[in-house]
């Protein structure tokens, strides 16, 4: 039997947290940069020309160099999740092949602690003995306490974190990098509305991937990336010129 494909949606649900932790970490990020020079006081048109030029260079290199950083890390933290958890598995299998019964002894034992009578865990250890895959998944995920990340694939985990961070964290830039007259101040108010809408936008997502309710998803999301991005703003200003 073909195992079931995947549909886009499907896709997307399953990298849905890298997918908002990298969207909201590229708007904060770049809106960081842009509020640099929000403050700023120029007293000629090069130097509004100049600050333009400025937020855009800092503001691609960030984008570019934190985007590359986040989508490697997170390549390196699953490979290295991988990496522990096989690691721990090999020693769990031994375990139950050098001692049997002392981790049969455990295993009744976890399952009382569960709620399971003494009688009714013994039935069920003894039912998992002939089945020595799924007794190991009961004892890495009960006794070691650790969630199988081998399903994971650390290429498109480390890829929809730098895709998202590229694709929202460009929206604070685009006044920038759109905007003829060299307003400043035009200029930032519209990176402000961008910012909000970008984080309402994922919001939107955060609802409609997961089924939460509307308004809690909605206002959660603009609750942190907006708290993120008022605290950059606050401290870009200390930088203004």
């Amino acid at each position: 039997m073909k195992p079931k494909k995947q549909s886009i949606s499907d896709v997307f649900s399953e990298y849905f947290k890298e997918v908002i932790y990298g969207g909201i970490d590229g708007i904060v990020t770049t809106f960081a940069v842009v509020a640099g020079f929000a403050g700023a006081s120029l007293s000629s048109s090069d130097a509004t020309q100049m600050s333009f030029l400025v937020v855009m260079l800092f503001g691609l290199a960030n984008l570019f160099a934190d985007a590359a950083s986040m989508g490697l890390g997170n390549f390196l933290s699953v490979r290295s999740e991988k990496d522990l958890y096989q690691v721990v598995r090999d020693k769990a299998k031994a375990e139950l092949i050098a001692n049997p019964e002392g981790e049969k002894n455990q295993t009744i034992n976890i399952m009382v602690a569960k709620g399971f009578s003494a009688e009714d865990a013994a039935t069920l250890t003894s039912i998992y003995q002939h089945n020595q895959q799924y007794w190991l998944d009961f004892m890495m995920h009960n006794e070691k306490e650790l969630a199988d990340p081998r399903g994971e694939n650390e290429i498109f985990t480390g890829l929809a974190t730098f895709i998202s961070f590229m694709v929202f964290g460009s929206i604070p830039l685009l006044p920038f990098m759109f905007q003829d007259s060299g307003d400043a101040g035009a200029a930032f108010f519209l990176s402000s509305v961008g910012t909000f809408l970008a984080l309402v936008t994922l919001g939107l997502l955060k609802w409609k991937v997961i089924g939460a309710k509307f308004f809690a998803s909605l206002v959660e999301v603009i609750a942190v990336g907006g708290t993120a991005a008022v605290l950059a703003y606050y401290v870009g200003t200390f930088f203004a010129l």
